[in-house]
């Protein structure tokens, strides 16, 4: 985002709007790629959507107006919509209920290292080169993705009785898709500004953000990989409240405006504490039909990513400062729906 940010001469409030745009697509299209998982088998879902997803990052790295880079992560969005509700309905229907959470946590953990991995290379490539060679980037490891998505995934096609036919979600799942809004809303705010606030106002380097953002991956990476061992043995419910109250004290820790190693300590667990994404989806596959239900909950993640994104846009002038409340708000809001789940 800084990089795009000179090179369009944009202010941050507008470049924001490229991670808005993205989540909002994700969020309108995503109900309708469940409705396709579940009548027609996972990989091919999971195929056509990478394909979509490929034309995107190919428009943007052509480096086109401010515009088309917009449309550019709308056609990307779609093409994400389709992928991930199909990998998780693909574990769910080879998983058990009681460890599903534990084998949706190492699916997230993919998640976490392109955090760890795939932003750092995104910063490197773009830092020597340009911003569009990131994007070239991706698409070469799409490629590879899909290969990968053609050779191991085992072709399933869901008996007539388990497929879904119309795409409206499941009323049991409402406290978890509002539970899941209101905590990517939080998640969201922290994620979209952080790494402008800290080139900006701890004036990092390139390098130090590189670092950072690996770090910060990495810190996910294991909180992804611990919130679904430890959910499968405590409870997906306990879990994720445990999460939750973590996070609330975390984010009202940082308005203290802390420097150094602090910060980062900080920083670090908070990305580790917000790594519950898996035990939410496993909560959702517990219910109904699992491509649908799935992938409302990811339309959920993603209208909250987008709400958080944009409400914090109102505010950045503030400072950091009250971006840390604001998401504090969403992750109070998130904790008191978890009081009405079950499971």
């Amino acid at each position: 985002m800084p990089a795009i940010s000179r090179h369009y001469g944009k202010p941050p409030s507008l470049v924001s709007l490229l991670v808005t745009v993205f989540a909002l697509t994700y969020a309108a299209f995503s109900p309708l790629w469940g409705l396709f998982a579940d009548r027609y088998p996972r990989r091919l879902i999971a195929l056509l959507s990478l394909g979509v997803f490929q034309i995107g990052d190919v428009i943007a790295a052509l480096e086109p107006s401010f515009v088309w880079l917009l449309i550019s992560r709308s056609v990307a969005a779609v093409g994400a919509a389709g992928f991930t509700p199909a990998l998780y309905a693909y574990i769910a229907d080879t998983t058990p209920l009681g460890i599903r959470a534990g084998a949706m946590s190492v699916a997230s953990a993919g998640f976490s290292s392109a955090t760890f991995l795939g932003i750092p290379a995104g910063l490197l490539v773009a830092n020597i080169w340009s911003w569009p060679a990131a994007f070239w980037l991706v698409f070469i490891l799409s490629i590879f993705s899909w290969g990968i998505s053609w050779k191991v995934w085992n072709p399933i096609r869901l008996p007539l009785n388990e497929r879904q036919v119309h795409i409206c979600p499941n009323p049991e799942l409402a406290w978890n898709y509002g539970l899941t809004m209101l905590a990517f809303a939080s998640f969201g705010s922290i994620y979209t500004y952080l790494p402008l606030n800290l080139t900006q106002h701890h004036h990092f380097s390139p390098n130090e953000l590189t670092g950072f953002m690996m770090t910060f991956g990495l810190s996910g990476l294991l909180g992804t990989l611990a919130a679904g061992y430890l959910s499968d043995r405590v409870g997906h419910v306990l879990l994720v409240r445990w999460g939750l109250v973590s996070e609330i004290v975390l984010l009202f820790g940082l308005r203290q405006h802390w420097q150094g190693s602090l910060l980062w300590m900080n920083l670090l667990l908070f990305s580790m504490v917000t790594s519950y994404t898996p035990v939410l989806k496993a909560l959702a596959s517990s219910k109904g039909a699992k491509g649908l239900a799935l992938s409302w909950n990811n339309a959920a993640m993603y209208f909250g990513l987008s709400a958080g994104s944009w409400a914090m846009s109102l505010i950045w002038s503030r400072g950091m400062s009250a971006i840390y409340l604001g998401a504090a708000i969403f992750a109070t809001g998130a904790f008191l729906l978890s009081l009405r789940l079950r499971g």
